[in-house]
């Protein structure tokens, strides 16, 4: 077995840190294993939707009916002020010959 290359401490509050417990426990896999499952959940999430962000976020489910999700409050359809600044670095090329 491999170790993760990217090791990664997350700091959950006791109450967190007890759901992540027994929703791992429920589901029969590692703790690791959710939250990591979890993480890359929100980040597809996040990509898909332009990168804008609500907090807290909420995930839909397959099952679940369109109607249940949430959605952003109109003010935030709009552009983020992070996405107004652009990136935080500029590419510079090399010149070749």
């Amino acid at each position: 077995m491999t170790k993760d290359p990217y090791p990664m401490s997350l700091r959950l509050p006791p109450e967190l840190h007890q759901r992540l417990e027994e929703c791992a426990t429920r589901l029969k896999i590692k703790r690791h294993t959710l939250a990591q499952n979890a993480i890359e959940a929100a980040i597809e999430a996040i990509e898909r939707n332009g990168y804008r962000l609500s907090l807290p976020m909420h995930f839909r489910f397959p099952n679940e009916s369109e109607a249940a999700t949430a959605r952003y409050p109109q003010e935030q359809e709009e552009i983020s002020r992070v996405e107004e600044r652009g990136p935080a670095y500029s590419l510079k090329r090399r010149k070749t010959n």
